[in-house]
């Protein structure tokens, strides 16, 4: 196909580079799209499952709440290790910094501190818990 003059040639360059940078910015937005919605479901998705370390939680402090201070250092045993196993002691430091002063505390046999601790420990549970807001 030959292009007679200057002008037609201008207007069939100008269609040809339009044409393709429409069809960029509709393929960047298509992305844009996709990932927004994948980041969304993958920040859904890191949200941990901590109710099997809360329930533990809830039942040494039942025990320091009953003055059972051995049962309660081997419920907080028990939780440690699964927790240290799970790897989310890495993921979220804070609750295992939060983990090893509820283990001192029980040792220590100070039912009132223990308890502060453990109650900490469940709030800082309960936080991490709920998915990021949106």
């Amino acid at each position: 196909m030959e292009i007679p003059d200057k002008y037609e040639r201008r207007i069939h360059m100008l269609t040809r580079s339009f044409l393709k940078h429409a069809f960029l910015a509709v393929a960047v937005c298509a992305m844009l799209c996709a990932l927004t919605s994948t980041l969304r479901a993958a920040r859904q998705a890191t949200t941990p499952n901590l109710k099997p370390y809360q329930t533990l939680a809830q039942e040494a402090l039942k025990l320091v709440t009953a003055n059972d201070m051995k049962g309660a250092s081997k419920k907080i045993a028990e939780l440690e290790g699964k927790w240290d196993s799970s790897g989310l002691d890495q993921t979220l430091p804070n609750i295992d910094s939060e983990m090893d002063a509820v283990k001192d505390a029980v040792k220590s046999g100070d039912a009132k501190k223990a308890t502060a601790e453990l109650n900490t420990y469940l709030g800082l549970l309960a936080r991490a818990s709920k998915p990021a807001k949106k």
